[in-house]
Order: C-alpha cells, then structure tokens, then sequence
C-alpha cells in the first residue's frame, strides 16, 4: 500500500493537552502523548465477537416471532 503524504487525513485531539494532532500521526508534538496503535489481529477479533453477539440476537428475535 502506498501512502500519499499530501493526502489530508484529518485531525483528533490529543487527551492530554487538547491539541489537534494530524490523524496519521501517533504521537502528539506538543506533549509527546503516543496514541494506542489497535493491532490487526485485535480488530479481527473484535469484528468476529461483533459479528457473533449480532447472529445470537438475530437468532433470539427469530425464534420470538416463530414460537
């Protein structure tokens, strides 16, 4: 994947001193606060619990109309 360092990503404010920082940056240049990195196989793991609870509830809902 290539990245385009002119492209605008957007900003989010730094919890520790409230400065906009640039969203591709992981660490604030103000007071240093590195924000957490989510690693690819924590966010898999989210999206198959997500995707669990949803099939349990859907299952639910079914068998309340059906019985």
């Amino acid at each position: 994947m290539r990245i385009e360092p002119q492209r605008d990503f957007g900003t989010r404010e730094c919890p520790s001193c409230a400065c906009e920082v640039a969203a591709n940056h992981n660490r604030c240049p103000i007071c240093g606060y590195e924000f957490p990195v989510a690693h690819p196989a924590r966010r898999g793991l989210l999206a198959l619990i997500a995707l669990i609870l949803l099939a349990l509830i859907l299952l639910g809902y079914l068998r309340l109309a059906h019985g």
